[in-house]
């Protein structure tokens, strides 16, 4: 029974995983900025959305691995 609520939590982590990087990209509320799944989920967080808070981490890396392209992205919006 462990093995299953371990099993479940994994693959609800696995689905809400950088979540707040993906909608900020194609809301494009905070799309101008560095960082936007960051912002976004702790945003969504304030806002009452506590379960965007465990995106933070997941949003942080995948903003991370994202940052040269926003930042070629947001250089050329700037021009």
């Amino acid at each position: 029974m462990i093995a299953a609520k371990i099993l479940l939590l994994l693959i609800i982590t696995s689905v809400l995983t950088a979540c707040g990087s993906f909608a900020s990209r194609f809301e494009g509320g905070n799309s101008e900025v560095y960082y936007s799944g960051v912002k976004y989920s702790m945003q969504k967080g304030q806002e009452g959305y506590g379960f965007y808070y465990f995106d933070v981490p997941f949003s942080f890396v995948f903003d991370t691995v994202m940052l040269p392209v926003d930042a070629i992205r947001i250089g050329t919006n700037n021009i």
